[in-house]
């Protein structure tokens, strides 16, 4: 019962942490690029990190257009 309990527990904590992880990316580029949260809201956590490393990429190319052609895609 105890390795069950502790298995839980961690599972759980796993969880808020990825969760909290995925919130802090979504407030990021909300506030950073103005992009909507509800569409953000409808990607996974890989496809927030995809988008975050893509437009960290074009910024060191100082790429503005690609940049905004990327992110008009989330803006409301």
């Amino acid at each position: 019962m105890l390795p069950a309990f502790i298995s839980t527990l961690l599972l759980t904590v796993y969880m808020v942490i990825r969760y909290i992880i995925s919130s802090s990316g979504v407030r990021y580029l909300v506030d950073t690029y103005g992009m909507d949260k509800k569409k953000l809201g409808k990607l996974k956590y890989k496809d927030i990190a995809a988008l975050r490393k893509k437009i960290n990429q074009l910024r060191k190319q100082n790429d503005a257009f690609s940049l905004e052609e990327l992110v008009r895609k989330y803006r409301p």
